[in-house]
C-alpha cells in the first residue's frame, strides 16, 4: 500500500534514527489499532489473548474458511452462532449487510470486521460463562494443565470460544474430564470436551490461554506523549543528498507537539460514531489511548479505508444508496438535503440529480456551495479526509454542476452521451494547497519533484475512491486540461 509523504518521511526518518534515542519512548507504545491493541509483553508467562487465539484458530490468517466440513471462517474461525450474536447473520444463516458485509467472501477479506466481531462476541462469552457460574473457577487449579496455571478469565473464555459455556462447566465441573457429557453424568448432554467431530479437548485452549492477559482500553494514557517525541527526534542533519532535501522540505509540515495536543482534545470532545465503545477497547491498551483513532474508526465502516491506487471493484450502475444521508451526517458532515433536482433538458433527454445535497466540505473546504448527488458527496468527503491526511489544506478550480447538455472533447467538439456532471456525479479540481501555496495537479507531470509526489499520491487517494479518475496523464487531457476529473458514476477507470 503506497502512504502518504508525511508517512513515507516518519517511517523512512524515524527508523532510521539511532534506536538508543526512541527506545524509551516506543516500548509499549501506539502499534495496535484494528487488531485487537498491542501484543502484551511475552516473557514466556504471559501472551496477549487474542493473538494467541487467532494463532490457535487459523494461524493468524484472516482470509480463510475451514476445510474439515464445518461452518466457520475468518481469524478466529468464526461459527454462525457467533455471527449471529454479533448481528452480521440472521437465523437462517443469511448475511445482514452488517458494516458492508454481504457475502463470506467479503467477512473473510475484512480484518477490522472480524477484529470488531470478536470483540463484541467476547462480551458475549463473558455473559455465557457468568450465566454458567464460571466466574467462581477463576483462580483456581486449571485441571489437566502444568501446576501453577490457575483458571483465569482468558482461559474460560477460550474454552466457551471452543465448546461453549456448558462445555466449559462441564469439563471444569468434572475435573478435566473430556468426553460427552451424557458419558459423564453430568447436566450438559452436549459435547463439552471436544468441537463436533474434531477431537479437541477444552483442556488445550485452558491451559493455552489462562496464561494471557486481555488488551483493555487505557484512554488517560495519551499517544501524543509516545508518539511526539519520535517526531521531534527527526534531524535532517543527519541525513545528505535527497533525503536530506525531502527532509528540510517536509520537516515544516509536520505536527508539532501542540497540533498534537489540540487535536486529541477535539477528538476527546467530538461527536463519536455507532463503533466508539468497540474501537477503545482496540486502542493501544497498555501502551496509550488515542481519541485521534477512536474518532476516526467509531466511523470507519461508513468510508473507504484504502489507499493504494487500484481501482475499486466496477460498479453496476449508479450508487444510489438510500442509507447515504445518514452515512454522510456519520461522517460529520454539514450539508443540506435537496432531494431531486432538475437540471434541464437537452435533446429531449432530462436532466435529474438523484437525492442530491448542497455542501461546502468538512475534511477540505471546497470555498463556495457545490451541489451533486450524496453518494459523489459520500466519496468526495473519503478523498478529502485522505488528502488532508497528506497535508493539504483546500482546493482551487473546484466545480461539480453544469448545465444539461453533452460530454466534449479538449477540442470542444460534442462527445455523445449526456455529461456526468450534469447529473451531480461528476467534481473537477484544477489543483490543492499545500504549505500555503498553489500546487497544480499538473506537477503529475514532473514526478520527481516534491510537488508531482503529492499529485500522485493525489490520484492514488482518488482511484481508490472514485469509479473513475481522469488526470492530467490522461492521453485525451494532455495538454489541454489540468485537472482532475472525479466521477462517481456506472464508468470504470484510473488514467
Amino acid at each position: 500500500m503506497r502512504h502518504s509523504l508525511k508517512a513515507i518521511l516518519l517511517a523512512s526518518l524515524v527508523f532510521a534514527a539511532p534506536l538508543g534515542a526512541l527506545a524509551s519512548e516506543t516500548t509499549g507504545g501506539a502499534t495496535g489499532g484494528a487488531t485487537g491493541g498491542s501484543s502484551a509483553k511475552n516473557d514466556g508467562n504471559t501472551c496477549n489473548y487474542r493473538d494467541r487465539l487467532k494463532q490457535m484458530e487459523s494461524g493468524g490468517k484472516y482470509d480463510i474458511g475451514n476445510n474439515s466440513g464445518y461452518d466457520f471462517r475468518g481469524a478466529y474461525q468464526f461459527g454462525r452462532k457467533a455471527l449471529i450474536d454479533t448481528k452480521y447473520m440472521d437465523q437462517s444463516g443469511k448475511w445482514l449487510g452488517r458494516d458492508g458485509i454481504w457475502t463470506e467472501t467479503q467477512f473473510r477479506q475484512n480484518p477490522w470486521v472480524q477484529e470488531k466481531a470478536q470483540a463484541e462476541f467476547e462480551q458475549k462469552q463473558d455473559k455465557y460463562a457468568k450465566d454458567e457460574g464460571l466466574e467462581k473457577y477463576i483462580g483456581q487449579q486449571a485441571p489437566g494443565c502444568s501446576a501453577g496455571t490457575k483458571i483465569t478469565q482468558e482461559g474460560i473464555r477460550g474454552m466457551v470460544h471452543l465448546v461453549g459455556a456448558g462445555g466449559a462447566s462441564s469439563y471444569l465441573s468434572s475435573g478435566g474430564v473430556c468426553g460427552r457429557a451424557k458419558d459423564t453424568g453430568l447436566k450438559h448432554n452436549t459435547v463439552d470436551g471436544t468441537k463436533g467431530a474434531n477431537p479437541t479437548c477444552a483442556r488445550k485452549y485452558l491451559c493455552a490461554l489462562s496464561s494471557c492477559q486481555s488488551i483493555e482500553k487505557d484512554m488517560n494514557k495519551k499517544t501524543c506523549d509516545v508518539t511526539m517525541p519520535m517526531i521531534e527526534a527527526i534531524s535532517c542533519s543527519n541525513y545528505s543528498g535527497e533525503l536530506k532535501s525531502l527532509c528540510e522540505y517536509a520537516q515544516p509540515a509536520l505536527m508539532t507537539r501542540a497540533e498534537c495536543n489540540a487535536a486529541e482534545t477535539w477528538a476527546e470532545a467530538a461527536p463519536k460514531g455507532p463503533q466508539k465503545e468497540s474501537c477503545e477497547g482496540q486502542t493501544f491498551g497498555p501502551g496509550t489511548g488515542s481519541w485521534s483513532y477512536v474518532l476516526a474508526c467509531s466511523y470507519a465502516s461508513e468510508g473507504v479505508a484504502d489507499n493504494d491506487g487500484v481501482e475499486n471493484p466496477k460498479q453496476l450502475g449508479p450508487t444510489n444508496d438510500p442509507q447515504c444521508m445518514q452515512s454522510l451526517r456519520g461522517m460529520g458532515v454539514e450539508f443540506k438535503e435537496l432531494g431531486q433536482v432538475s437540471n434541464g433538458s437537452y435533446g429531449g433527454t432530462t436532466c435529474i440529480i438523484e437525492n442530491a445535497v448542497s455542501l461546502r466540505g468538512t475534511a477540505i473546504p471546497y470555498g463556495a456551495n457545490l451541489t451533486m448527488t450524496c453518494d459523489t458527496a459520500k466519496a468526495m468527503e473519503n478523498f478529502g479526509q485522505k488528502m488532508k491526511n497528506l497535508g493539504v489544506t483546500g482546493y482551487y478550480g473546484i466545480g461539480s454542476t453544469r448545465g444539461c447538455g453533452p460530454k466534449r472533447d479538449k477540442r470542444g467538439n460534442l462527445a455523445g452521451t449526456i455529461t456526468e456532471h450534469a447529473l451531480g456525479r461528476a467534481v473537477d479540481i484544477s489543483g490543492f494547497y499545500y504549505r500555503g501555496k498553489k500546487v497544480s495537479f499538473g506537477a503529475i507531470h514532473n514526478p520527481s519533484s516534491y510537488d508531482g509526489m503529492i499529485a500522485i499520491q493525489a490520484k492514488n487517494a482518488a482511484c481508490s475512491t472514485f469509479n473513475l479518475v481522469l488526470s492530467p496523464t490522461y492521453a485525451q487531457y494532455s495538454g489541454t486540461f489540468v485537472h482532475f476529473h472525479l466521477e462517481q458514476s456506472r464508468m470504470k477507470g484510473c488514467r
